[in-house]
């Protein structure tokens, strides 16, 4: 079990459009369902309605070298020439069509999906977490200094003193105070091939994986459910208020 106060807020993460890059936040309203906007697109197979899963099918890896950011009234995702295009737009269709090389289309994200939306992937837990010990102690397991946060997608990184192991799992059950909010640890987050996969500064290795399936059953971070929503800012404390 971590000390009452044992931490502060790293960094703060919004990906508005599901697998591809993401934005970098200083502050962030997080409410029971998890910050605003989260999540909340999708590129998918304009066929088949299937929404991008580069961990899954090689063709979508590209996914990874786009980037995405809240817009006005949608967001925006940004592309390799520097050109950012609002999603659900024709123009930005036809791009990420020529882009991948098969058809492609922006699509919100709804609970139940139909002709024209597609269902969340993501909907394990409104916020995800990991902190910056167990990324140091799974780049002295992997042995490489590219074991960045990017690579398992959080909304929230951290910073916590140096421990032994993988120590998120000893707060599972726990209840902790980030900023003005507070949430529930609910479950140990589960890895995928996404991070493995190449993307900006961070090149494919496949052994960021597989230590994690040796070392901590494929477990990398934790989830957590809002109790009390409120506003996270980048140094913000981190506490366990109950056990």
């Amino acid at each position: 079990m971590a000390p009452p106060q044992f931490g502060t807020i790293e960094e703060i993460w919004r990906y508005p459009v599901s697998s591809l890059g993401g934005e970098r936040l200083t502050s962030v309203e997080l409410g029971t369902d998890g910050i605003e906007g989260d999540r909340s697109w999708c590129v998918a197979d304009a066929q088949s309605g299937h929404p991008a899963a580069p961990e899954k099918e090689s063709r979508w890896k590209p996914a990874l070298f786009l980037h995405s950011r809240s817009g006005r009234d949608r967001p925006e995702i940004g592309f390799p020439d520097g050109e950012w295009l609002r999603v659900g737009e024709r123009d930005t269709d036809a791009k990420l069509t020529l882009y991948f090389g098969f058809e492609v289309e922006t699509r919100p994200y709804v609970a139940t999906g139909d002709a024209q939306t597609a269902v969340n992937r993501y909907e394990v837990s409104p916020v995800h977490l990991v902190t910056t010990n167990s990324l140091r102690h799974l780049s002295t397991i992997v042995g490489t200094d590219d074991i960045d946060s990017r690579r398992f997608r959080p909304n929230v990184v951290l910073r916590t003193p140096a421990a032994e192991g993988f120590e998120e799992k000893s707060w599972l059950g726990s209840r902790m105070q980030m900023g003005e909010a507070t949430i529930h640890i609910c479950e140990e987050a589960k890895r995928c091939g996404m991070t493995l996969i190449a993307q900006p500064g961070l090149p494919e290795n496949p052994d960021v994986l597989r230590s994690l399936l040796r070392q901590n059953k494929r477990n990398f971070g934790i989830y957590g459910d809002v109790e009390i929503p409120g506003k996270l800012t980048l140094g913000d404390p981190v506490e366990i208020v109950t056990g």
